[in-house]
């Protein structure tokens, strides 16, 4: 796999709409086995009170963040939460920050990193020291250099109908299709974040026309300041409240708030199929990300196997794809459920992702 691409810090906020998995897990399941990332995407899962939650990543940095993140949703409230992270509009001195960090009940190990982290931002929001949104941050300025102020405008719009109307009289088409061009292929990506591991791409279509047709969907989901990969494309930061992850939704928090009182937290190092392998649990509910992009054969095509005797019965795999599809995946013994939630998959709210959803049989 990427492992040079895997073991650093990547992702702070984090490049996935956890609505999907949110949507998919079933409530009070025995086992969740995720993928950690920053732990945006777990937060979520806690919401639908699973007994257990194993959250795995090849980074113990990725790991350190995931345990900060849970840690903050167990010792403070709603509105601190967003301070400490840094979610707009909500801002926190640095000083209670760090008072803040030190009262958190986290492990030594991730302590010292996180510790270190904090420090070298002087104690001001971490929110984006991820590589991803580092990157974004470096793409945003050369967008919003090309598209110019009648491309930001299309976030001031209020309503779907008035966003579409921008869209068709004001917004500069070309010039977006330009920075598209220039910013979206694989030289940039890999210079700038994935350092030769960007994913071996088998779709059809060219990279500019993919991007360029999803964000289309993007722009007739909703309005554009409801979406934070949006912003972070245009703005390289959160501008708009109104478009949050969803670790940040009011009710989600409260009930993951509420769901980590029960839930076993455990956090693991490593490959996850291999550390499946180990788990003494059946796993219910197995989030792999967009992992399986990054497979090269054979386990590009075992790799639902490999883990089929770890699954409880019924269990549920959710997969995404970034790029590349598994291909001749072996299916043998899984039920592709993935028609079951087209309508969530439509409102997700990145649209960069295909997706791959089996329940064991």
């Amino acid at each position: 796999m990427a492992e040079k691409y895997f073991n650093s810090l990547n992702y702070t906020i984090g490049n996935e709409d956890a609505s999907l998995e949110l949507e998919v897990l079933p409530e009070n399941a025995q086992h969740v086995f995720a993928i950690a990332g920053s732990g945006s995407r777990i937060i979520p899962l806690l919401s639908k009170n699973p007994l257990r939650l194993t959250c795995v990543d090849s980074s113990l940095k990725q790991l350190a963040l995931a345990e900060l993140r849970l840690a903050s949703l167990k010792f403070l409230d709603y509105e601190d939460f967003l301070s400490f992270w840094g979610y707009p509009p909500h801002q926190m001195s640095s000083h209670k920050r760090q008072r803040i960090f030190n009262n958190l009940e986290i492990s030594e190990q991730a302590k010292k990193f996180l510790e270190t982290l904090f420090k070298k931002h002087d104690w001001q929001s971490i929110l984006y020291s991820g590589k991803w949104e580092q990157t974004f941050k470096k793409l945003s300025k050369i967008n919003r250099w090309l598209v110019g102020q009648r491309g930001l405008e299309v976030f001031s719009c209020q309503t779907k109908e008035e966003q579409k109307n921008y869209l068709k009289t004001k917004f500069p088409h070309r010039t977006w299709s330009f920075s598209i061009f220039m910013l979206g292929n694989a030289v940039v990506f890999n210079a700038l974040l994935y350092k030769g591991d960007f994913p071996r791409r088998n779709i059809k279509k060219s990279l500019h026309s993919f991007y360029m047709e999803r964000f289309e969907r993007l722009f007739k989901q909703d309005i554009s300041r409801k979406n934070y990969f949006l912003q972070l494309l245009f703005f390289g930061r959160l501008q708009f409240s109104d478009g949050l992850p969803v670790e940040c939704d009011p009710d989600i928090f409260q009930r993951a708030k509420k769901g980590l009182q029960k839930a076993k937290i455990s956090y693991v190092q490593g490959d996850i199929l291999k550390e499946a392998k180990n788990t003494s649990s059946p796993i219910d509910f197995f989030s792999l990300s967009d992992v399986p992009s990054y497979f090269k054969p054979p386990r590009e095509q075992t790799f639902l196997q490999e883990i089929k005797n770890t699954l409880s019965p019924k269990g549920i795999v959710v997969n995404r794809y970034y790029l590349r599809i598994p291909e001749n995946l072996n299916v043998s013994g899984y039920q592709n459920i993935t028609d079951n939630f087209r309508e969530t998959i439509e409102r997700e709210k990145i649209q960069m992702y295909s997706f791959g959803i089996f329940q064991k049989i």
